[in-house]
């Protein structure tokens, strides 16, 4: 029997910003993602430079945990570029997923800011985006949800404020300009008064989320909420709430994925290509294309993907911004999955990042573990060994720690 996705479910009511969802994070009390793990991130980011403190706090009738970034830039934004945030996130010791996913959310903001100012994303100044506070939030969440091995995060549409709100640009609209744009095709709630959704709110939900419908038949584990520092004293209270759980099956116990399927014979491969890590960004479970005959014997690409029920619209709406296909065609299938859990090894005193898969009713054993390569070809550079010889010191490392 195929196991049920390891769900994330975000509650953006009362909007959201990047240090409330990383709030909401810790408040699971989740041992596999602790406080600990956060400052240890952020040394790892900035060494030295971020002091990190959580305590609950009331907005209105509701308590949240309320998460504090103090960095010498607090009291004066700086003036980044994404490249420099890039090399700071590339520079860490932390996973490739983790990387890609911080990557792809400042990235986001910096398409978003570009188009508002009418510039490439690589010249963008980040004002208070990129402040090392907003780089810990993005981070953070990347890494938390690495930690504990989410497979799927749906959310409900954010509330996104009204009225102005003061920022380095001077006085903006709510929601202010990048928001705007990030949201184009997004369902969102207006309303709320102020800025509820923070451009890096914003950023997160579009990176993590599959859909914004709520998930359906869901089990919640454990529920944890993130109080924002304002505490506004109209509209609901500034408060972000998120659900760990596990997501419903078929009736017969097997997950239900959709197959997406479109014939192209007239991109050429670095169209396909950019398609094809859309389509993963946008949460497909997998993309694969094909070669193919077309009409007048010229040759063409069948582009194919798996994804959950939530995420089709969201996939399909990518598939016609990104590709001149005239249409698509969906087919169901029950698919049974083992169960995947991630953690991390050490290795020569670096972290690798690990995934074990469990299969019904067999006891795992090595040809059930495999490593991150990135991890591993970094260790391997550094210590000037071979790929080979890593990864028998990883089997070794994750085989002794069960």
């Amino acid at each position: 029997m195929a196991a049920a996705p390891t769900t994330l479910f975000i509650e953006p009511f009362a909007g959201m910003a990047g240090d409330m969802l990383l709030a909401a994070l810790l408040d699971l009390k989740d041992p596999r993602f602790s406080i600990d793990d956060l400052r240890w991130l952020a040394n790892a980011l900035v060494p030295g430079e971020a002091v990190i403190e959580a305590e609950t706090a009331w907005r209105g009738s509701l308590s949240g945990l309320c998460l504090t970034v103090r960095t010498p830039e607090s009291e004066r934004s700086p003036h980044r570029y994404y490249g420099d945030l890039e090399r700071l996130v590339a520079g860490a010791p932390i996973s490739a997923a983790v990387k890609k996913r911080a990557c792809s959310a400042l990235w986001c903001i910096a398409v978003a800011e570009g188009r508002v100012h009418g510039c490439a994303p690589e010249e963008i100044h980040f004002h208070e985006i990129g402040a090392v506070d907003s780089l810990v939030d993005i981070c953070g969440a990347a890494f938390a949800l690495d930690r504990l091995a989410v497979e799927r995060v749906v959310a409900t549409p954010p509330l996104v404020g009204s009225g102005t709100v003061r920022c380095a640009h001077g006085e903006m609209p709510v929601p202010v300009p990048a928001v705007a744009q990030m949201l184009r095709g997004v369902p969102h709630v207006i309303g709320g008064g102020g800025e509820r959704l923070t451009p890096t709110g914003a950023a997160l939900l579009l990176e993590f989320a599959e859909s914004f419908e709520p998930p359906g038949a869901f089990v919640a584990d454990s529920v944890g909420y993130g109080a924002g520092h304002r505490d506004p004293q109209t509209g609901p209270p500034n408060v972000l709430r998120v659900q760990l759980g596990r997501a419903a099956l078929a009736d017969n116990g097997a997950a239900v994925a959709w197959q997406l399927d479109c014939n192209l014979d007239d991109m050429t491969g670095e169209e396909i290509g950019f398609l094809v890590r859309a389509m993963r960004a946008g949460g497909a479970l997998e993309v694969w294309t094909s070669a193919i005959d077309m009409k007048k014997d010229r040759p063409g690409t069948l582009v194919s993907a798996l994804c959950r029920e939530a995420t089709r619209a969201a996939l399909e709406r990518i598939v016609f911004e990104h590709s001149t296909t005239l249409g698509v065609r969906w087919t169901r299938h029950e698919r049974s999955e083992c169960e995947r859990v991630r953690f991390e090894v050490e290795v020569l005193g670096e972290r690798v990042g690990a995934l074990r898969r469990v299969r019904p009713g067999s006891t795992p054993n090595d040809k059930d573990l495999s490593f991150e390569y990135d991890d591993l070809a970094r260790l391997a550079t550094a210590k000037g060994l071979s790929l080979r010889e890593v990864e028998r010191l990883a089997l070794r490392a994750a085989l002794n720690a069960n």
